[in-house]
């Protein structure tokens, strides 16, 4: 039997350099509320994963604050990025060793019986989300050494269809991972940010929620994806 896990997921950052805000909001204080909060009310977690979107513009003096917050957390952390951020710019702050053997900000961990896989879904230049054939190649090793247990998957960008405006940005091959992920028999939730909003869907057979993220939140817009 599996001990029970506990997981804080963030999302969707967007943290400036010093003295800067984003859409008027001191994203930098409301991490820093975060990380308080998970330390006074969640030190038992086993991890906190953040799915992207660390940096509002990917700059260098935005992921040196990062590492000085979350340095704070008495919770063992780990990343991925997402459209916002810039990869070399975060390979050169936080360490050649974040990068997967595909190159990418891709990592997989065993915690109590459970396989957590982060993938980094982002396209330099691009608002909408990939999955080079390379990591979902990546991905296939790390589903199939975990066959004799549940896996957990957290990235970026959104895969299942939401119907709203956010689809123009979506992950372009979330079909695939899906059908990647079947194969496997136990993938327990697929997690993403990107959309600012929170959603909850079986898509393929497969559980998908989005985060709406430490950024601001947006309302779900309900005239569909045409408008």
């Amino acid at each position: 039997m599996n001990e029970q896990l506990k997981l804080v997921v963030l999302s969707d950052l967007h943290l400036q350099p010093n003295g800067a805000t984003s859409y008027t909001l001191d994203t930098a204080e409301r991490l820093r509320t975060a990380v308080r909060a998970i330390n006074e009310r969640h030190q038992d977690a086993d991890l906190v994963l953040i799915a992207g979107d660390l940096a509002d513009l990917g700059e260098h003096d935005a992921y040196l604050r990062l590492q000085s917050i979350i340095a704070e957390l008495k919770v063992p952390c780990l990343m991925t990025i997402g459209n916002h951020d810039d990869r070399a710019t975060f390979l050169n702050v936080f360490g050649q060793d974040y990068a997967a053997s595909t190159g990418f900000i891709d990592r997989a961990v065993d915690v109590k019986g459970q396989r957590i896989i982060l993938l980094d879904s982002a396209i330099e230049g691009a608002h909408a989300g990939y999955l080079a054939p390379e990591q979902l190649a990546w991905l296939r090793t790390q589903l199939d050494e975990a066959q004799d247990r549940p896996v957990i998957v957290v990235l970026h960008h959104h895969a299942s269809p939401l119907h709203t405006m956010v689809d123009r940005i979506i992950l372009r091959n979330g079909a695939e991972l899906a059908a990647i992920l079947r194969m496997h028999g136990d993938v327990r939730h697929v997690i993403a940010g990107h959309v600012h909003y929170t959603s909850t869907a079986i898509w393929h057979g497969l559980p998908f929620t989005t985060l709406a993220g430490n950024h601001y939140n947006v309302s779900i817009p309900l005239t569909g994806s045409d408008r």
